[in-house]
């Protein structure tokens, strides 16, 4: 049977929400089970104990790495923090396809680089989001934070990586990648994206150029390149933006005449569906030799059922595999 690893800790609204949804992924999976990381008695008090009986393997601890802790806590004599233990069964046992967590994002990525491992010959992995655009599309941000100073040979891999998981979570055949720059002109740019510009041409990709920030969501490109630093700032201003104009719409409902008011709700319901985290899953680190999923913070049930669908398409996908090749060119 395959198995996903789940990290019950690290959500805001503790392992609850973690725990109804790993119960309502195996009810909609019935042909996977699941590794959870985390307490015995919590994990059985919030599962039914037929599920824990033929489908649940438990890892017990109470240890766990929290966002106030440096990154390199994951080692610190940690080996039974549920992290380290989520980490060390995904490298370790052969049933199991990927791990999903809503722990520190830091520790995280850390972690898969010195517990689980990288392929390629890569020395860290490429944090990935999926982002909405008003097309209707997903883009693929990446990098989003976790390599804030790279070279024009990281921007490359990112492009290659990136390119593989569109393909694969959008059904895209040819996505369109894009560089994040100061302007779509292929001269714009600082040194860094002026060399990759000149890498990523040359790779077997649809490189469409050059985007500028308001790209990310008109939905020119599938696929948007950056170095983890820019990447960072325009993933939390998209969801900054993306807050704002829900609740300027909210305060304009609240005195909205009767005759417009189903307009105004109509309008609201369409931009929480677009800004809304949980639906879309999870960011995923590009590059480990077994997927890794950091859940959002703010993860409900919904969370874990929809990054357990991430998974199994980059599992049915032979995804590592296909990163390998991807990264070999």
């Amino acid at each position: 049977m395959k198995r996903i690893v789940i990290d019950i800790y690290g959500a805001d609204n503790g392992a609850s929400p973690i725990l109804e949804g790993t119960a309502k992924m195996l009810s909609e999976h019935a042909e996977i089970g699941a590794v959870l990381v985390g307490s015995e008695n919590l994990i059985r008090a919030n599962l039914p104990a037929e599920l824990l009986e033929s489908r649940v393997k438990i890892i017990d601890t109470s240890d766990f790495i929290a966002d106030t802790e440096p990154a390199s806590a994951i080692f610190s004599g940690r080996n039974e923090s549920s992290m380290a233990l989520a980490l060390k069964e995904l490298k370790e046992n052969d049933e199991c396809i990927g791990m999903l967590s809503a722990g520190m994002t830091g520790a995280l990525m850390v972690g898969s680089i010195f517990r689980l491992g990288l392929v390629g010959g890569l020395k860290c992995p490429a944090l990935s989001s999926s982002l909405p655009t008003v097309t209707g599309d997903m883009v693929c941000l990446v990098d989003c934070g976790a390599n804030v100073n790279c070279n024009a040979k990281d921007l490359a891999r990112f492009a290659l990586m990136g390119n593989a998981y569109a393909q694969i979570i959008y059904r895209k055949e040819s996505p369109r990648v894009a560089l994040l720059s100061v302007g779509r002109e292929d001269t714009k740019g600082n040194n860094l994206t002026l060399e990759a510009f000149g890498l990523l041409r040359e790779l077997p990709l649809n490189f469409i150029g050059n985007a500028e920030g308001n790209d990310l969501i008109t939905g020119y490109a599938d696929v948007m390149v950056a170095d983890g630093f820019s990447g960072n700032i325009i993933l939390k201003s998209n969801e900054a933006s993306g807050k704002v104009a829900i609740k300027i719409l909210e305060k304009v409902l609240s005195n909205c005449p009767e005759g417009e008011r189903a307009a105004c709700e109509n309008a609201l319901a369409q931009l929480n569906h677009l800004f809304e985290l949980n639906s879309r899953g999870g960011a995923t680190f590009l590059g480990t030799k077994k997927p890794v999923i950091k859940m959002h913070g703010c993860a409900v049930a919904n969370t874990v059922c929809a990054c357990t669908n991430q998974l199994l398409m980059l599992d049915s996908a032979d995804f590592t595999q296909r990163l390998e090749t991807a990264l070999a060119k």
